[in-house]
C-alpha cells in the first residue's frame, strides 16, 4: 500500500510509483523467495515483518554477514552487529546481522537501529525542553532501557526512556518528554500548560495512546 497525503493528487501518485516500480517489483521478489515467519508467539523481526519506528512502518530484510570468527564472537556476546541501509521512499530497512537465523539476533539489530532514531530525536527535545522548564540548566542525558509500567524516569541522574516507545507515534515521545521534565520545573503549572499546548497540540490524543496501549504498538 502507499501513505500519501490528503492532498496529494492521483498524477502524483501515479508519477511515484513510475519512478520507484523498478525497486518495488526487487523488494517484492526478495519478500516472496526468503519470507518466513516465527513458529513462536514472542515478536522477531527477520525478513517480510514490519516493525514501526516512531509510528511508521518499516518492511524489513534481514541478510547475514560473513560468519568470520570475530563476527561468530561479537553475536554470541549478543551484540549483534546492526549494519543497515534505509530506503525512505519505499520505507524498507535492511538489517545486516550475525547468521540471522537466530531470530533474536535480528531484533536485536532492529532495536539497535530504532534506539539511536530514538535517542537522537529525544536529546534534541530534551535541550529545546530543559530551556524552557528549568532557564540556565542543561538537560540531563537522555538513555534508554527496559522498564515495566513505565514510560519514562528521572533516576541516576539521566532521564530514561522505556524502549517500548519506540513504535509509537512522534507525539508520544514529546509528550513523555515534556512529563518527565516538568517534574523540575519551578514555572506554574498553568504556564507549563500553556507551553505544552503550544508544542503539542495533540497531547491528549499522545496521553490516551500512552495509556491504551493500542495495537499494533503494543506488540511491537
Amino acid at each position: 500500500y502507499i501513505m500519501a497525503p490528503r492532498e496529494a493528487q492521483p498524477q502524483q501518485i501515479i508519477d511515484f510509483f513510475a519512478a520507484h516500480g523498478a525497486a518495488l517489483e526487487e523488494l517484492r521478489d526478495d519478500m516472496l523467495k526468503r519470507y518466513r515467519k516465527s513458529p513462536g508467539r514472542k515478536c522477531r523481526y527477520q525478513t517480510g515483518d514490519v516493525a514501526y519506528v516512531l509510528g511508521r512502518p518499516f518492511q524489513l530484510r534481514v541478510y547475514p554477514l560473513a560468519k568470520s570468527k570475530g563476527a561468530m564472537k561479537q553475536g554470541a556476546r549478543m551484540r549483534t552487529t546492526s549494519k543497515f541501509s534505509l530506503d525512505p521512499d519505499i520505507s524498507l530497512l535492511t538489517l545486516y546481522v550475525v547468521h540471522p537465523g537466530n531470530y533474536d539476533e535480528g531484533k536485536l539489530a532492529f532495536n539497535g537501529y530504532a534506539e539511536n532514531v530514538l535517542l537522537g530525536n529525544a536529546r534534541k527535545l530534551a535541550g529545546d525542553f530543559a530551556a524552557i522548564l528549568t532557564p540556565g540548566k542543561a538537560a540531563p542525558p537522555v538513555r534508554m532501557r527496559a522498564m515495566r509500567g513505565r514510560w519514562s524516569s528521572g533516576e541516576a541522574g539521566a532521564l530514561w526512556l522505556s524502549t517500548d516507545l519506540i513504535p509509537y507515534p512522534p507525539d508520544c515521545l514529546v509528550y513523555t518528554l515534556w512529563r518527565e521534565l516538568e517534574k523540575g520545573s519551578d514555572l506554574p503549572e498553568s504556564e507549563r500548560q500553556a507551553h505544552l499546548e503550544r508544542i503539542l497540540p495533540g497531547w491528549r490524543e499522545a496521553a490516551r495512546l500512552l495509556a491504551d496501549r493500542p495495537e499494533p504498538y503494543s506488540l511491537q
